[in-house]
């Protein structure tokens, strides 16, 4: 057939054209012109999604794309999935920031709404650039722009609550885009909860980045909660940004979620005295597939810190895949960074893939990587037979015992409450 195209990814491009010209009523700027010229770019050589046993986008090839535009929810079920929490809130629905849904004042907090082609020069381009990452941008008809001015240290967390509803008709999939900018000025203090759900088992493909900037001498503490539907596909891109003398702590949480799971965290410290951590706790179910990447660099020029580590659970027919690169440029002298990941398999037919990585290129640094893979020890399931505990609740203990090292780091009780329970759920029907 003439014209007909094999490429997988070239088939999706073309319908992903398609409704990002409809996104923009058929009139395209030199700059949404431009900033797609980007998602070509990458398409040709981002296979960041693809793993030995699974292709990404022949997966996708079999989907007709729509964009959900919906922004109507029942009220008793949003009441059901936001976290009963006194926050500030924002919440987008289907890619789309909420008016309705959104507190309508969350000072000291300033939000504003940039729209039109205009919005793509504001903010820095992507730490690590992959089609997805432009992809967001040119598929979203907003950006927005969350700033905590300097020297406010903030009573309760931001809360960025994300809810996708999909779509019921077969061999269809919403696709759904969210791109927001936060910014931390100096001399703040503050905590930001995000949390992804899905509203019911409808398909979709939620694709979202965010960039952070944190301030000066400012602290942030960040927790991803990532609960979408076994229906859905999920991916995220982070950049954080960290200023001199800063700390940032961030969090993620993926347990049994979407059938397929990216999230990669970038992150640059350019100045001394700064320190970053970075953690992340992946469990995965059925033939689900997570992956973790982080890429942290070091431009520091003096003494900055940063620690990561990443634990995945993998059981059934799961992929559980990490990979890290730590890169510390010349002059980062005194530059103390370590990356730790450990892996649990509970049966024969799950696996794991870890790719740690570091790149040096200054004097004067402890620098480490780390990877373990290994399963239940059977020694420690019989001792705690012999102490009157049955086989499973003493698997389910160890298993929960391994969790353990990252939930520890949610300082929000409630919130650690309703991570320990979603886990032990979890194990429950294992």
């Amino acid at each position: 057939m003439v014209g007909y195209v094999k490429d997988s990814k070239t088939q999706i491009l073309r319908q992903w054209y398609l409704l990002f010209k409809q996104q923009h009523n058929n009139c395209l700027s030199n700059a949404d012109i431009k900033h797609w010229e980007f998602v070509k770019k990458y398409k040709a050589t981002d296979n960041t999604y693809n793993l030995n046993n699974f292709n990404f986008f022949e997966n996708l090839s079999k989907y007709h794309f729509i964009i959900n535009s919906n922004l109507n929810i029942d009220i008793c079920l949003y009441n059901s999935i936001k976290l009963p929490i006194d926050c500030y809130r924002v919440v987008f629905i289907n890619g789309q920031f909420s008016f309705k849904f959104s507190d309508k004042i969350i000072d000291p907090w300033i939000l504003t709404i940039h729209q039109g082609s205009k919005r793509y020069n504001i903010f820095n381009p992507p730490i690590c650039p992959t089609m997805f990452s432009y992809l967001t941008e040119c598929l979203s008809d907003t950006t927005i722009h969350i700033k905590l001015p300097k020297s406010i240290e903030t009573k309760k967390p931001l809360y960025l609550l994300h809810i996708n509803s999909g779509t019921k008709i077969p061999n269809q999939l919403s696709l759904s885009n969210s791109h927001y900018y936060l910014e931390t000025e100096q001399y703040t203090n503050t905590s930001i909860i995000e949390h992804f759900v899905g509203i019911n088992e409808n398909s979709y493909l939620f694709n979202t980045r965010s960039s952070i900037l944190i301030g000066k001498q400012s602290k942030l503490n960040h927790i991803s909660l990532i609960y979408e539907n076994q229906s859905s596909y999920h991916i995220s891109n982070q950049d954080i940004n960290i200023n001199s003398c800063a700390h940032a702590n961030s969090n993620v949480f993926i347990i049994s979620g979407s059938k397929f799971t990216s999230h990669q965290i970038n992150s640059k410290i350019n100045h001394s005295q700064s320190f970053l951590s970075l953690n992340s706790l992946t469990i995965l179910l059925n033939k689900e597939i997570g992956k973790i990447q982080t890429y942290v660099e070091h431009n520091n020029q003096n003494h900055a810190t940063s620690e990561q580590l990443h634990k995945i659970i993998a059981n059934d027919h799961s992929t559980g895949v990490f990979q890290g690169l730590i890169k510390v440029n010349k002059n980062s002298i005194k530059t103390d960074s370590k990356m730790t990941n450990n892996n649990l398999l509970l049966n024969k037919s799950a696996s794991v893939y870890s790719k740690p990585k570091l790149e040096i290129y200054s004097d004067s640094v402890q620098c480490g990587h780390g990877a373990t893979v290994g399963c239940i020890d059977m020694n420690h399931v019989f001792y705690l037979n012999t102490r009157g505990i049955v086989k499973k609740d003493a698997i389910n203990m160890l298993i929960y015992a391994f969790t353990i090292e990252i939930t520890k780091n949610i300082t929000h009780p409630f919130l650690q409450d309703v991570t320990t329970q979603k886990i032990n759920h979890i194990l429950s029907g294992m």
